[in-house]
């Protein structure tokens, strides 16, 4: 696991960043700048939303996981979408 740890590390922070960015995109959505926070909502959950479909479709038995780990960001691309075109 040593020789990895950097790597999860990386990893986590990655992850950390793509967050920070899809909530900072709610912020400004809430604050009035729909268009703004619209892109970095989307950008920031469909490379969530991305990673999930590629381990779905790289690894069969980390199906289960990529579906867990793809919901949310599938729910909050559906709904961001859906926001905009309402």
């Amino acid at each position: 696991a040593r020789p990895h740890a950097f790597y999860a590390y990386n990893q986590g922070f990655y992850n950390l960043f793509l967050a920070l960015q899809a909530l900072t995109g709610v912020a400004l959505a809430a604050l009035g700048h729909v268009a703004l926070g619209a892109a970095l909502i989307l950008a920031g959950t469909g490379a969530m939303l991305a990673a999930a479909v590629v381990l779905a479709l790289a690894s069969a038995p980390h199906r289960g996981a990529a579906v867990k780990q793809g919901s949310l960001p599938l729910l909050a691309v559906s709904c961001t979408i859906a926001a905009l075109l309402g």
